[in-house]
Parts: structure tokens; C-alpha cells; sequence
């Protein structure tokens, strides 16, 4: 490797605003404090290094510090790292510095070999700042082969099993390693083909499809192991499998005997449970000790023993499925002795019975139990066929995937979201509907089983109740939209707007965009007004939508057995609740716990109606702690049998999450306010040439208006628009956010992903004198209302396709130059 110093330093750059952001006071006026970035790139002992490989990915340390005198260090920074072709790490590129201001992401190879930059930004007080650093990816030697246990085969294909039935299946494992014999970390791309396959006769396919597969195919590592499906077809005798490692010079070879098609057979018949709905026909099991309704500990597997492979002409029903054991030319064979045995049996995955008889259909069935450690394996069942010789040849065939995991939701895998996070005329209007979509998965990320239920609460309006994974949306979700199943994991429901919209007991405390002696916006020097800044709690019409899941708590499985172990770090999970004032506990007994600009005593107002989930049901709110140490302890389903009650518990808690939606305002109950953008920002009443101008706009409660999003359940995804108009002497010089021709500006309200505060645009004005004076008009039209929900509003809508009512909102003096120094005073 090469050990050459990778250093770049980085300066200002970037860093606009837009519609609905943090106020900028000037464009490149402003004094400030901006920072620098400083770029290594290291390897594992920590020496410089510009080499990344799929072996040896490297270290990028990233220190920041502030661009003066003494240039201390910025702790607490997010920073953002991307790259062309490199593999950044995490996922999202972003890392945290440290107290002395360095951040550190680990930079891997990716499937392109070659230079390429890495570009790392961050956002300073005054700028984005940004900083780049090359590297080069290159490839280490690698070998194609596949594990036998723990011992590497070098180019050979691993094969559950090499004596076929005609029409057989086997499962082809491969596996790529360094020249120090590691797998690979880096994705790897190899090509299967066979003798057979390219004359048409044998297919390969992914592991669990159910297509006819391709003669040729084409599979990606992952964590060095690829996995593909050889389906032998209409080839007999045997085959020649060939492995190529796309982009290397390795390859591996496997050979398979096929039985003639006068040959018995051995077939998958089916599995149950069985999990088709994507097309991946596999078996879910629970861990053991673990399993509940809709959770099973067992799967029974069957397979069919015939005469002869059924030729299935298009539109047969497939083995399993109704109407397949009574096809014409099946011919079953009873009285054989069947066995059967697992590809893996880690963590104690067992077979209920060894062997079995078939029964009249050709049916033998075998019993798995799962174990104690999230894994997969196959059933491979076999006989002795009877050859047209008399000779005896094994025959084998094997069964989908079989699957152990939790099934139960995980606190780190919950998901929720809305279809738009600020409801046209949901202040105002009753019967406004918004999509509200789950998902749901176990602690291995995959999605639970279907029908775990989803129950939902909400602030103001009203919510469907629950909705089940997999197989049912809430039941107002099915009347208005869509009857059809859910994916599996996900299930939705609908919010519809209706009272309450506002505290019962501390209305009085919601902040709101008049003078009245709290009211603190930290853009502007001002007493009132629209503010592009949070105001503080209690904030008016933001509804807090809360789901909960039965499930477990999060956990970092640092030594990688499935299991909790003592003293690994866990998210401890108190009781659910609803959180009305958005400070994150449960303040009635926890306390407020809100940044300014909220006050303690607001914040506490905003929170005092908030309500807990007794999921233990003992009246008060409980913080799932140890009574005699007051620590908190892992629940869930992965605290082993002999940590329960000892060190964890294998109790389950509710899994939550919450979003805020915006109940916004009609056009005629929206406030416009101006800021002068020049250093200090300060409130104004009127336009002035030379000067530039910032307009808030938003409801009583601060809250932006009606905002558009793309979304194909949203067919009114046009937000309010807001329109300008220079009246008299007065022209538009600069309006950054939209439209603008002289004398007319027009900007639609775009979404703002539920934050807080005003809309914001920005404005500049000049113009002829002619001593008239001049104006500018503010007027706002609002969208119109979902297809869905104009028949339901109350009072009725019109549909989508039809503006709201167009409403003057605001209106300025504006003033022009005459001379140098003379201004012509607005109309």
C-alpha cells in the first residue's frame, strides 16, 4: 500500500437558504464565524495512506475547527462525507466530532475500481464549508471457491447435493476470499452457467424464486457469500457447473449426476407455515421459547415421492396448491422410506423425525423445530430410486428456506410516516384525511410476521385505532382508499381532521405571532409577527401522532451470538406515550424538558395533558427500571433463558414512534410579516429600493400554510401560492424563491418536513418615480382539497382540481429613488 499523506483543508462555500429554512441576515455581509475542515485518510495501524481495496478499507479522520486566531476546535458537528464510487460508512455518511473536533467514517471499496474524491461538508455558522481528498480503489487477489464448516475449498462450488432427480433442484454456495483467505467484504459479482444451461435445458435462479430462472446467472456477495439455486430441468445424466468471478481471473467447477426421466422422484411439495405473498416461499419460524400466535417453533415440511416428475403445462396449479395431487400423469408412489437432514443446524435447529413413510399421495412429512439463534437452513430428503436396470440410485431433493428469527417488532426497526406533515385547511375544515404508514421489523431487520398489530393515538383529530401488518389497514384507511392487503411489515392507517384541535385545559399557554410579552424570534429584532424561528411551546394546531408495537428493545449484539448478553449496551424503554408538548418524556411525571426559546412553565402547560400506555397495568408510569439497583434492564425476546430475571428479562415492551402534523389554516386566516435583511434584521412595515426584504408568512400559531408534495395518493400535491403584485411607481427587482416578471412574483409553499416556523421568500424592490407612490399586494390561494375527502369535509370542498378561494393578505407602501438621497413616499 502506498503510505503517501492525504491532507486537504476546506473553505467556505455554499450554504443558501430556501423556503422554509433558518434566517440567513445577509449574502456574504455577515461577520460570522466559519470553520475549516481537515482531511486524513489512515489504515488499520493508523499509517497515511491513499490506497482503499476491498480488503483494507481505510480510515477518513476529519477535523474541524473554527476559522480564527486560535482556531479551536468545533465539538458536537454533524458532517457529511460522500464519494463517487468509494463506499462511505455508515451508510448515511454523516459522523459526530469529537472534543477535540475530529470525526472519523470508515471509506470502503466499491464495485468500480480507479481515483476517486471524497468530498466532506459541514455547516458553519456563517457558510457551508467543504473539503475533498482522492484516493484510489484497487483490487487485492482474490479467490472464488465455497466453505466447507470453517475450511475454505478453493475453486469448487459447494453443492447440497450432487445426485439429482430428473427435474431435480440443489443449492449452490459460493464463496469469495482475500489472498489471506478472509471473505470479502465488498460486494463481488460471479456468473453461474452450466453445460446444460447454455443448450437450454438446466435453469439457475436466486435461492427461494420460483421462476423458470435463467440459463445464465448472475449473483452478488454479501459478506463474501453468494447463494443461487441449480434446477437440473430436462437435463440427464449429469452436468458441468461453472462459477466466474466477474472482473477477476478465478473461477470454480461442481458436477451433478441427474436421474433419467423414467427415474422416481423426489420433489418439494410444500411448507407450513409458508411466507409466498413476495415471492420468496419461505418458512418464518420464532426462536425457541420465543414463539406465540401467528409465531410458530415448528414448521412441517412435505415432500412427494412419484413414479415419474409431473410435466406441468401453463396454468397447473403448482405442487401444494389446490387441485396438484389429482393432475392426470401424477403417479404417486406409497410405502417408501424417506430421509431427511438439515444444511445447518446452528443454534440448535433440529428435526423432529429423521425419516418418514410416504402415505398414499407420495407424501412423506417432516417436522423442524427452530433453535436458539437467528439463522436459516434447508431440508434435504432423500431415497433410494429404483432404476429400469434394477439398480438402486440415491435420489434427493430439497425445500425452501427455512427461516428462525424474532417476528417480533424491534425499537430500532419502527418506522412511521405521513403522507404530507402540513393538512390543507385541517385548522378549519372537518373530514381532511393523511395517510399514516407503518413498518415494522425484528431486530434482524426482517419484516414481522403479518398480522402483528399496530395500535395509534393522536393528539387532535382522530386516528384508525390499529391496523395489522401484513394483512389489514385501518378500517377508515379501507372505506376511503383501498380494501387490498398491506405489504408485509407495513400496514396504514388514516387521520382525519375534527376536534379537538387545541389543549382542553392550557389553551391560554400556546404561543402565538402577537405582542405579548413572550414573544422571541431569534431572526429578527421584533415584538410580533411571523417568524421563520420556533416560538417555543405550547405550539397551536401541531398534532402528535404516536404508534406502538409489541416488541423489544434495542441492543448492540457485540459479539455476534443472536443473543443479549450482560453488560452489552440496549435502549431502555420506559412506558409509551403520546407527546403533546414534542420535549421528549412523559412531562406530568418526568418534568418539562423543552430548549428555549420555551419556557419551563410552557412547556410544562403544553405537556400537562399528555397520556401514558400502562402497558404493565399498576396505574402509574413506569420507567422499566430495576426497583433495587434503579438501572434499566434489556426485554425482549434475545435475553437468554438463563439471564431472565437475572441480568435482562424476557418481557416484551411497546415499541414506539412519533410524528407532529400541522393542522394549517385557510388563506384568509394567514399573517404576513417584513423583515429588512440588512445587519441587524429588523421588522418593518414598508419596502424601501436598495434594501433587501425577507416575508414570513404563517397562521396565528406561527405555522406555515398548505404546503405541495409529491405523492401519488395526493392528487391535490400543489401547495397554497403565494402571489406578489408592485402596484404604482414600484417594480421587483429580485424574488429568489419563484416566479417573477416587473410587476407580479408568485411562490408555491413547498413541504417543510414537519419543522417549525414560518414561510419565508425573499423580495427586493425599484421602480420609476412619477409621485403616484406605490405598493406591494400579498394575496394567497389556497390548493384544493384530495378527491378522497371532498365528498366528507365539513363544510363541503371542492374537489381537487379546483383552486380554494384567492384572499388579500397584506398590503405595503413601497419607495422609490427620485435623486440620489430622495425617496417618493409608497401609496
Amino acid at each position: 500500500m502506498s503510505a503517501m499523506l492525504a491532507v486537504l483543508s476546506a473553505c467556505g462555500g455554499g450554504g443558501g437558504s430556501g423556503g422554509g429554512g433558518g434566517f440567513l441576515p445577509g449574502d456574504g455581509d455577515s461577520d460570522l464565524t466559519s470553520y475549516t475542515i481537515t482531511l486524513t485518510t489512515v489504515d488499520a495501524s493508523g499509517n497515511p495512506t491513499t490506497e482503499v481495496s476491498e480488503t483494507f478499507p481505510v480510515t477518513l479522520r476529519v477535523e474541524v475547527k473554527e476559522d480564527t486566531f486560535d482556531a479551536p476546535a468545533v465539538s458536537g458537528l454533524v458532517v457529511l462525507a460522500t464519494a463517487d464510487f468509494a463506499v462511505v460508512s455508515p451508510a448515511n455518511g454523516q459522523a459526530l466530532t469529537n472534543s477535540e473536533g475530529i470525526a472519523e467514517l470508515e471509506i470502503q471499496a466499491g464495485p468500480t475500481l480507479g481515483a476517486d474524491t471524497i468530498t466532506v461538508t459541514a455547516e458553519s455558522p456563517a457558510e457551508t464549508v467543504t473539503a475533498t481528498i482522492g484516493i484510489e480503489i484497487t483490487r487485492t487477489g482474490l479467490t472464488l471457491g465455497h466453505f466447507s464448516g470453517t475450511s475454505f475449498i478453493a475453486n469448487q462450488i459447494g453443492l447440497s447435493n450432487t445426485d439429482l432427480a430428473f427435474r431435480g433442484t440443489a443449492e449452490v454456495r459460493l464463496a469469495v476470499v482475500d489472498e489471506e483467505g478472509q471473505a470479502v467484504t465488498g460486494i463481488q459479482q460471479i456468473r453461474l452457467s452450466s453445460a446444460c444451461s447454455l443448450s437450454g435445458q438446466a435453469r439457475f435462479r436466486p435461492l427461494g424464486d420460483t421462476s423458470d430462472g435463467t440459463t445464465t446467472l448472475t449473483v452478488e456477495t454479501t459478506d463474501g457469500l453468494a447463494q443461487a439455486e441449480y434446477v437440473s430441468g430436462s437435463c440427464e445424466a449429469g452436468d458441468e457447473l461453472s462459477a466466474e468471478l466477474i472482473g477477476g481471473d478465478s473461477s470454480a467447477s461442481g458436477t451433478v449426476t441427474i436421474a433419467s426421466r423414467d427415474a422416481n422422484y423426489i420433489g418439494f411439495f410444500s411448507s407450513d407455515p409458508s411466507e409466498g405473498q413476495e415471492g420468496t416461499d419461505r418458512t418464518i419460524l420464532a426462536l425457541r421459547g420465543t414463539g406465540g400466535p401467528g409465531r410458530p417453533e415448528v414448521a412441517t415440511v412435505t415432500f412427494e415421492v412419484l413414479e415419474s416428475a409431473v410435466v406441468l403445462a401453463t396454468g397447473d396449479p403448482q405442487p401444494g396448491e389446490p387441485g396438484y395431487i389429482d393432475l392426470d400423469g401424477r403417479a404417486p408412489l406409497s410405502g417408501i422410506n424417506v430421509n431427511f437432514e438439515l444444511t445447518n443446524e446452528l443454534g440448535g435447529v433440529t428435526l423432529l423425525n429423521s425419516s418418514a413413510v410416504t402415505d398414499s399421495q407420495g407424501l412423506a412429512v417432516v417436522e423442524v423445530l427452530a433453535g436458539s439463534v437467528p439463522s436459516s437452513t434447508l431440508v434435504i430428503a432423500s431415497f433410494e430410486a429404483q432404476l429400469e436396470s434394477g439398480a438402486s440410485a440415491p435420489q434427493s431433493a430439497t425445500s425452501n428456506q427455512i427461516v428462525v428469527s424474532t417476528g417480533i417488532a424491534d425499537q430500532n426497526s419502527l418506522s412511521l410516516k405521513a403522507e404530507e406533515y402540513y393538512v390543507p385547511y385541517a385548522a378549519d375544515v372537518d373530514g381532511i384525511s393523511v395517510v399514516i404508514t407503518a413498518q415494522v421489523a425484528d431486530k434482524f431487520n426482517n419484516p414481522v410476521p403479518d398480522g402483528t398489530s399496530a395500535v395509534f393515538t393522536t393528539e387532535y383529530g382522530d386516528i384508525d385505532a390499529s391496523c395489522l401488518t401484513g394483512e389489514s389497514n385501518g378500517a377508515r384507511y379501507q372505506s376511503l382508499i383501498d380494501t387490498s392487503p398491506p405489504p408485509r411489515g407495513t400496514c396504514r392507517v388514516l387521520w382525519v381532521s375534527q376536534n379537538p384541535r387545541f389543549p382542553t385545559l392550557n389553551a391560554s399557554a400556546l404561543q402565538t405571532i402577537e405582542d405579548d410579552g413572550s414573544y422571541s424570534c431569534a431572526s429578527f429584532i421584533g415584538v410580533d409577527g411571523p417568524c421563520p424561528d420556533d416560538l417555543g411551546a405550547g405550539r397551536g394546531l401541531r398534532s402528535t401522532v404516536s404508534v406502538t408495537v409489541l416488541g423489544e428493545e434495542f441492543f448492540v449484539d457485540a459479539n455476534g451470538n443472536g443473543q443479549y448478553d450482560e453488560f452489552e449496551s440496549f435502549e431502555n424503554l420506559p412506558e409509551a406515550f403520546n407527546d403533546h408538548n414534542e420535549d421528549g418524556v412523559y412531562t406530568p411525571e418526568l418534568g418539562p424538558n423543552c430548549p428555549p426559546p420555551s419556557t419551563s412553565e410552557n412547556c410544562a402547560a403544553a405537556g400537562a395533558e399528555e397520556e401514558f400506555v400502562d402497558l404493565n397495568g399498576d396505574g402509574i408510569y413506569s420507567l422499566n427500571v430495576d426497583p433495587s439497583t434503579g438501572e434499566g434492564v434489556y426485554n425482549g425476546s434475545l435475553c437468554p433463558e438463563s439471564g431472565d430475571g437475572v441480568f435482562c428479562s424476557r418481557s416484551l415492551v411497546n415499541t414506539r414512534r412519533d410524528l407532529v402534523l400541522t393542522l394549517t389554516s385557510r388563506a384568509f386566516n394567514l399573517f404576513v410579516g417584513i423583515v429588512d435583511a440588512t445587519p441587524p434584521a429588523s421588522q418593518d412595515d414598508s419596502f424601501s429600493e436598495g434594501n433587501q426584504y425577507r416575508l414570513y408568512i404563517s397562521d396565528l400559531y406561527n405555522n406555515s400554510p398548505a404546503a405541495g408534495v409529491s405523492s401519488p395518493n395526493t392528487p391535490a400535491a400543489n401547495g397554497t401560492i403565494i402571489e406578489l403584485s408592485a402596484l404604482g411607481d414600484c417594480q421587483f427587482t429580485e424574488f429568489t424563491d419563484g416566479y417573477v416578471s416587473g410587476s407580479q412574483a408568485s411562490v408555491t409553499v413547498t413541504e417543510k418536513n414537519g419543522e417549525v416556523g414560518a414561510f419565508e421568500m425573499s423580495l427586493a424592490v425599484t421602480g420609476e418615480p412619477t409621485g403616484q407612490g406605490g405598493q406591494v399586494v400579498v394575496t394567497a390561494q389556497g390548493p384544493g382539497i384530495k378527491a378522497r375527502d371532498a365528498a366528507n369535509a365539513t363544510p363541503p370542498q371542492p374537489a381537487a382540481t379546483t383552486r380554494q378561494e384567492e384572499v388579500e393578505i397584506a398590503r405595503f407602501p413601497c419607495r422609490v429613488f427620485v435623486g440620489d438621497n430622495d425617496l417618493v413616499p409608497g401609496g
